[in-house]
C-alpha cells in the first residue's frame, strides 16, 4: 500500500530516510519590552541632554545665586567683584549640601510609605473609598500647585517661609499624578486589560511631569541658597572680632572715610607708603580687587571698600586681638 511518502537520498551518504509528517517544534520568542511613556521619555533626554552640562549649569546658577544675595547684603553688587566660575562652582556646594541630604532621604520615605501603602492599607479599602482618596488626592494636589504659583503674583505667607513655594509644587503634581495613575490602573483592571504603573501615561505627560517637578525643585533650592548667602553675610558680620584685622598701606590717600576706619600719616618723607588705614576686615581677594569693612560695619551706616590690587597699596594682616604698631608705614 502506497503511503505517498517517497524516499529521499542524501547527496552525502547516498542513505535513504522518510520525510517526518510531524513540524518540528517552533522555539517560544520572548515577548519585546514595553515601550512604555516613560521609557521613551528617557531616550528622549539621554538623546538631546548633557547630564554633565545641565549639572554643571545648575551648580553655576546656585553659585551665583548664593554669591549675589552674600555680597548684597554688604551693599556691593557682586558682577563687580571679578569672580569666576570656579568661585561660583565652589559656592554651590554650600547651597546644596542640605537640600540634596534632605531629598535623597525623603525620596527614601516616601518609597518606604508608598510601598507599605499599596501592601497593607490600600488592600482594605473599598472601591468606592478608593474613588474618594483619589478626588480627594487631586483635589490637594490642585490646591498645593495653586498655593505655590499665586506667590509668583502676590505675596502670600508661603513667601516667607524658604522654598516652600517650589516644594508644594511638587508635592502637589506628586499627588495629581498618583491619583491619576490610581484611576487609569483600576479603569484598566475593570476592563481586564493588563497595564503596567509606568504606562499609564504617555510620553508627553511624563515630560509634563518632569518639567514641573523640575521647576518646583530649582525654585525651593533657588531660594534656600539665596537664604544661604544672606545667612552666611550674617554670621561673617557676627564673627568680625574673631577674624584677622588688616592694614591698608599706600602712598596716596585713598580717602576711606567710615566709622572705626583710622588714617594716619607717615611723617617720614622716604617712607614707601605714606598713608596706613586700620580698623578695616576683609572679605574677598577676587579679580585683582579687594573687598574691604569697617571693623563696627553695619547694614544702617556702614560702607565696602573696593580696593583694586596694585604695587601702590599693600595689606598688612594682624590677629584678632593684636595692636598695629603705632606710626609704622612700611
Amino acid at each position: 500500500m502506497d503511503s505517498g511518502i517517497r524516499p529521499t537520498r542524501t547527496a552525502r551518504s547516498g542513505r535513504t530516510s522518510r520525510l517526518s509528517t510531524t513540524q518540528p517544534p517552533r522555539t517560544p520568542t520572548s515577548a519585546a519590552p514595553a515601550d512604555t511613556g516613560l521609557s521613551r521619555l528617557g531616550l528622549m533626554i539621554r538623546n538631546f541632554a548633557a547630564p554633565t552640562t545641565l549639572i554643571t549649569a545648575l551648580l553655576f546658577f546656585f553659585g551665583w545665586s548664593h554669591a549675589y544675595w552674600f555680597f548684597d547684603y554688604f551693599g556691593v553688587n557682586s558682577t563687580t567683584l571679578g569672580l569666576t566660575t570656579q568661585d561660583y562652582l565652589m559656592r554651590s556646594q554650600d547651597s546644596l549640601f542640605i537640600p540634596l541630604a534632605a531629598s535623597a532621604c525623603l525620596f527614601a520615605v516616601y518609597l518606604f510609605c508608598r510601598r507599605m501603602f499599596r501592601e497593607h492599607v490600600l488592600p482594605q479599602i473599598s472601591p468606592e473609598n478608593r474613588r474618594r482618596l483619589v478626588i480627594a488626592s487631586m483635589v490637594v494636589g490642585f490646591a498645593l500647585v495653586a498655593a505655590g504659583l499665586l506667590t509668583i503674583v502676590i505675596s502670600t505667607p508661603l513667601r516667607m517661609i524658604v522654598g516652600a513655594p517650589g516644594l508644594c509644587m511638587v508635592g502637589g503634581i506628586a499627588l495629581i499624578v498618583s491619583a491619576v495613575r490610581s484611576r487609569r490602573t483600576a479603569q484598566a483592571t475593570t476592563e481586564s486589560a493588563e497595564v503596567s504603573s509606568a504606562d499609564v501615561l504617555t510620553a508627553g505627560e511624563w515630560g509634563a511631569v518632569f518639567v514641573l517637578v523640575g521647576v518646583g525643585l530649582f525654585w525651593a533650592v533657588a531660594d534656600y541658597s539665596a537664604a544661604v548667602g544672606t545667612g552666611r553675610a550674617i554670621e561673617q558680620v557676627e564673627t568680625f572680632s574673631e577674624q584677622p584685622s588688616v592694614s591698608v598701606y599706600s602712598d596716596k590717600s585713598l580717602g576711606l572715610a567710615a566709622p572705626g576706619v583710622v588714617e594716619l600719616t607717615c611723617p617720614n618723607p622716604d617712607a614707601a607708603y605714606h598713608f596706613r588705614y586700620d580698623g578695616l576686615k576683609l572679605i574677598l581677594q577676587s579679580g585683582n580687587q579687594y573687598l574691604l569693612l569697617p571693623t563696627s560695619w553695619n547694614r544702617t551706616h556702614g560702607a565696602a571698600f573696593l580696593l583694586p590690587r596694585s604695587d601702590t597699596n599693600r595689606i598688612d594682616f594682624f590677629p584678632p586681638e593684636a595692636i598695629p604698631p603705632a606710626h609704622s608705614c612700611g
